[in-house]
């Protein structure tokens, strides 16, 4: 919704139509929705994981932003891509996930940097451990819950269970 208002504002001016597909987007609007992508009357959408769904097709699907990149699972962020001809895409993440550090070492992913934090923003401390360091790890997660602070944890799924 932050994101839809903003762009929104931004391209009001220049008659470029945005458009919000949410899972919570009613079913009406839903339906017209799909509709003016397919037709390509839509020229900006901007959504959640309902943009992978089958129903959703593009007329010309030129660019792709994935913001918060380490929510999207690698399958999910293939469905999004192949809905077009060879995308453009612009990955986005505060959390460097390995597949993606992975990939822009040895694929064809290139990394920018943005290297100044928003005003009042205060620095993220990420920490790369090993299995033999867990217990190291697991006592700073108490000590940070304990103080009232969140933890956000990433690690690699290799393959689709049930767990």
């Amino acid at each position: 919704n932050q994101h839809y208002r903003k762009i929104s504002a931004m391209l009001e001016d220049f008659g470029v139509r945005v458009a919000l597909l949410t899972g919570s987007t009613k079913t009406m609007e839903r339906r017209e929705i799909y509709k003016e992508l397919a037709d390509g009357s839509i020229n900006v959408v901007i959504g959640t994981h309902a943009l992978i769904q089958e129903q959703v097709a593009f007329k010309k699907l030129g660019l792709v932003i994935i913001d918060e990149q380490h929510r999207f699972g690698v399958v999910q962020r293939l469905a999004l891509i192949n809905k077009g001809d060879r995308p453009d895409i612009l990955a986005m993440t505060a959390t460097p996930i390995p597949r993606s550090l992975a990939l822009t070492v040895y694929g064809d992913t290139a990394l920018s940097e943005i290297r100044h934090l928003p005003a009042g923003r205060k620095p993220i401390k990420s920490y790369w451990k090993t299995s033999s360091q867990l217990d190291e790890v697991y006592s700073l997660m108490r000590q940070q819950l304990a103080e009232g602070f969140q933890i956000y944890a990433v690690t690699p799924l290799i393959s689709e269970s049930e767990t």
